[in-house]
């Protein structure tokens, strides 16, 4: 598996998932904002492991108030000297790699590896570690045929707004229908992940740290199999994000600033 090949030094880094921005959640976005003009500016870089947006369909969108702003904020900490990756999630999947760089920011694969210090390890979104739920990810897999993308692609921006409104309902209905085992990371993906990799990116001697967001269910943990840092979700009231500084890694709660 290749490294992502840049020394970080002693950091701090932080890592945030699953923020879902969109027009219908302006406190997320403030909060978003508070979070770039103060926290983030503190970081040598910012790791976004998928869903930065509710959904995204459409290269257009980046012109839409809301997204214009979020890129604006993104841009601003890249300006500062901050390096800003980004990694597409199960909402925002169709992000290119070419307007993510017209902004200044670094799209990496999911899953990527790095080195902070004498630890390996890896980032993922998260959705490939839930192997209970089938029927998803045999969605995931149809959905991101290149075939699929770009016959999706061509369609006229409006048609695509409607489309994805109507996934994200049925995915909403299917998600609350479906058991917590199901849609959590699955012991044996973590298991195997740590310890060689996923999908078909593999590392002989594992990882030390695996970090990912997706199933909305913070936890810092340590295994037999190694260490685990589960991002949260974003809502309104706060958001729960990782943090790595010289060695240490921490679970933060940030809230809006009054």
């Amino acid at each position: 598996m290749p490294f992502l090949d840049v020394d970080f030094a002693e950091g701090p880094i932080w890592f945030i998932s699953d923020l879902h921005l969109s027009p219908q959640q302006p406190a997320l976005t403030r909060l978003f904002r508070q979070f770039c003009e103060t926290r983030a500016k503190e970081g040598q870089a910012l790791f976004i492991l998928g869903d930065l947006f509710d959904y995204w369909v459409h290269p257009d969108q980046s012109r839409e108030s809301v997204y214009a702003e979020v890129f604006a904020n993104l841009q601003q900490l890249v300006a500062a000297g901050i390096r800003v990756y980004v990694m597409v999630g199960n909402r925002d999947f169709a992000l290119n790699k070419t307007l993510l760089a017209s902004f200044g920011l670094l799209p990496i694969p999911d899953p990527v590896a790095l080195r902070l210090g004498t630890q390996n390890i890896l980032l993922t979104h998260g959705d490939l570690l839930c192997t209970d739920d089938r029927r998803y990810q045999i969605f995931r897999r149809v959905i991101r045929h290149p075939l699929i993308r770009l016959s999706v692609g061509n369609l006229p921006y409006s048609w695509l707004q409607k489309l994805a409104a109507g996934l994200r309902r049925g995915s909403t209905r299917a998600v609350q229908k479906k058991s917590l085992n199901i849609t959590d990371a699955h012991p044996l993906a973590i298991h195997t992940t740590l310890h060689h990799g996923i999908a078909d990116q593999h590392l002989e001697h594992g990882f030390d740290v695996l970090v990912h967001g997706h199933t909305h269910r913070p936890v810092w943990e340590h295994t037999d199999d190694g260490w685990r840092m589960v991002l949260g979700a974003w809502n309104p009231d706060a958001a729960c994000i990782g943090r790595w500084a010289a060695g240490q890694w921490s679970l933060e709660k940030i809230t809006p600033i009054p």
